[in-house]
């Protein structure tokens, strides 16, 4: 109903009045039922008789008074028909005006929406914010927000003053889930009675998250606006929770990824960082996980007047449990090794047994070792194999062997009683421990590397020192898989026994003896099948430093006596010198090759001795100089 008209519609009232008035009306007034919108010329004039004209649909009439029964009533019904039209236009334009500042008014909350959410990473405030814009711009009884994430409590967050209770507002989310074509429901249960009928409108379905909005009222009518206003909204805060998903999965990744980097840090630490060196063997040993972390472990434990334990294992599964595991069978296995140092090795794998029994059979797994004993002293090696494969045997001038494991793994029964065997280890011999990571890897075919192909790497490079074995290995194998990502870790240990030549004579303090010496050091070398390169640099080197004894140790005194002592491996030469002359008071860290302009006879052999060696020691010991050269025989 029409209430009020504008002063220019009033204006054009008082015009068309006062032309009635010239052809004999006194007043003329403009109602809406009882309530007056317009009079001309006053109210008071609103006297005598009264012709009126009246619209049942908007309510409006309007009276003429003073009216004779000759007034032209076609001058009435065309003023009133003018004043109808004018006022439903009037009334129109207001609606439209409201209809456009709503709009704008929704237009600016969605904007405000969509700046306030960019500074929100919390989903449960991102729901909670569009369930109080929602119901803030539309005329509604509630609304409610749900998300449902995988491994995760179903999330809901309402707006209300008569909230839905949550197991109707889950019922809801199944009926929805189950056919989102539906969208629309009926609110059930007693304390919902006066609410007929809602909407859901979806936010987010992606990688298994699943998000609605659901608005509901008490007379059940939604405009086409309404509902576009609220998808509006639900798609803005669709986009913002995707982005804050993303972000907590990178946040989690990367904290993820800190972690393992540090467990894989702690692990690789736990590992020897340096092989401890045993006469008469050559020792290599290093563990490649897959992953950050692994279970493979090995280890070499030296405890002093005992043999070297050494240990490898493989603990089934991958990731953090078989770290975790690997981890505590390497601290047993080392613990148990030095303070209680066993006999055999199988009794050192039933206590690895009998210890971590329990620990693998809760969860499932076990661990695949063996145990291992030598003394250099002796010619034969012992071990104990629980399930471990490859172990390559390869002893000299013999076809290399594959050692079957004759035990089952740790961690499977319980009272189970190991063994230990033992191989022919002389001059020579090498031992391979290594785990599955090496035979069972593939190439693009599918095809593995095999136990033929690694013991055919192996057998092939047994000239070469334990470390450039592993290193040949590592390069066939990266051959054979080419592009194919490793997908086990890779732990190899090799034990070679040293083919050792010495030779130890004496010789008196003058040039002659020296030239004496040098032919000793070259027989020596040649029979070690040495390249004629090595020797020369050896026998340089040798001379050098006898020369530097004759002339400062015993300053050219005949009498004095040097003891040469030569010591060739299949990895290095040593040669050691120990005379009773003249101690020499020098730090070998400061010599260097001095400018050829300052030199003084003899001034540069030490420096050219360590310029030819690896290593170049020197100290005084119970009245003696002892100097010792080392040079790599390859």
């Amino acid at each position: 109903m029409i209430s009020e008209v504008s002063p220019s519609y009033k204006s054009e009232f008082n015009k068309m009045a006062s032309a009635c008035l010239q052809v004999g009306a006194c007043c003329v007034q403009l109602k809406t039922g009882s309530h007056l919108l317009a009079t001309f010329p006053t109210e008071d004039d609103a006297i005598g008789s009264v012709l009126v004209f009246n619209n049942p649909k908007t309510g409006l009439s309007l009276h003429i008074f003073g009216a004779e029964n000759n007034f032209p009533k076609s001058i009435a019904e065309s003023l009133f028909e003018f004043f109808t039209r004018l006022l439903a236009e009037e009334n129109e334009m207001e609606n439209l005006t409201a209809a456009l500042i709503e709009t704008q008014d929704r237009l600016v909350s969605v904007y405000d929406l969509g700046k306030a959410i960019r500074r929100i990473i919390d989903i449960p405030t991102l729901l909670n914010l569009l369930v109080n814009e929602v119901s803030s711009l539309l005329t509604l009884t509630g609304a409610f927000a749900v998300l449902q994430q995988n491994q995760h409590p179903t999330m809901i967050r309402q707006h209300s003053e008569e909230p839905i209770s949550e197991e109707t507002i889950e019922n809801i989310c199944q009926q929805f889930q189950a056919d989102n074509s539906k969208i629309t429901f009926l609110a059930a249960g007693s304390s919902q009675k006066n609410i007929q009928r809602g909407i859901n409108i979806p936010i987010l379905e992606s990688n298994g998250v699943f998000a609605f909005l659901g608005i509901y009222s008490r007379n059940g009518e939604f405009t086409s606006p309404d509902i576009k206003l609220a998808s509006a909204l639900a798609e803005q805060i669709s986009a913002q929770i995707e982005n804050t998903l993303m972000m907590q999965e990178s946040i989690a990744l990367t904290s993820l990824e800190t972690e393992m980097t540090l467990a894989r840090q702690v692990q690789t630490a736990l590992l020897p960082q340096t092989l401890p060196e045993v006469d008469g063997l050559d020792l290599y040993a290093t563990s490649i996980p897959a992953h950050e972390v692994g279970g493979d472990f090995f280890d070499l434990i030296v405890v002093p007047g005992h043999p070297l334990t050494f240990v490898l294992g493989d603990v089934t599964g991958k990731g953090m449990p078989s770290a975790l595991l690997m981890t505590m069978t390497r601290t047993v296995a080392r613990s148990a090794a030095r303070n209680m140092p066993f006999s055999a090795p199988h009794q050192l794998v039933n206590r690895l047994n009998t210890d971590l029994l329990n620990d693998f059979s809760s969860v499932g797994m076990f661990c695949t070792s063996l145990v291992g004993l030598i003394d250099p002293a002796t010619d034969h090696l012992e071990f104990c194999n629980a399930g471990q494969s490859p172990v390559m045997y390869l002893p000299t001038n013999v076809e290399p062997a594959l050692l079957e494991a004759q035990d089952i793994p740790i961690g499977i029964f319980d009272g189970y009683n190991y063994g230990s065997e033992s191989v022919s280890f002389k001059p020579g011999d090498i031992f391979v421990v290594a785990s599955d990571g090496f035979v069972e890897a593939h190439n693009d075919s599918g095809e593995m590397f095999g136990y033929e192909r690694m013991k055919n790497v192996l057998h092939q490079s047994t000239h070469l020192p334990a470390r450039e074995m592993a290193t040949a290995l590592f390069v066939a194998l990266s051959d054979f898989t080419g592009n194919q990502p490793q997908n086990d870790d890779r732990t190899i240990m090799i034990i070679k026994k040293l083919i050792t030549e010495t030779n130890t004579f004496t010789i008196q303090s003058n040039y002659e003896e020296v030239q004496k010496a040098d032919e000793k050091l070259r027989a020596t070398l040649t029979q070690a099948q040495i390249s004629e390169t090595i020797i020369n640099t050896c026998e340089l080197a040798l001379h050098e430093l006898l020369t530097n004894l004759v002339d400062h140790a015993y300053h050219q005194s005949p009498d004095g006596q040097i003891t040469v002592r030569l010591r060739v491996d299949t990895t290095s030469i040593e040669m050691e010198t120990r005379d009773q002359g003249e101690p020499a008071h020098i730090d070998l860290s400061e010599i260097s090759m001095p400018d050829p302009l300052d030199l003084l006879e003899g001034g540069y052999g030490l420096a050219i001795i360590q310029s030819l060696m690896d290593e170049l020691q020197y100290h005084y010991e119970n009245g003696q100089n002892i100097w010792r050269l080392k040079k790599a025989r390859n």
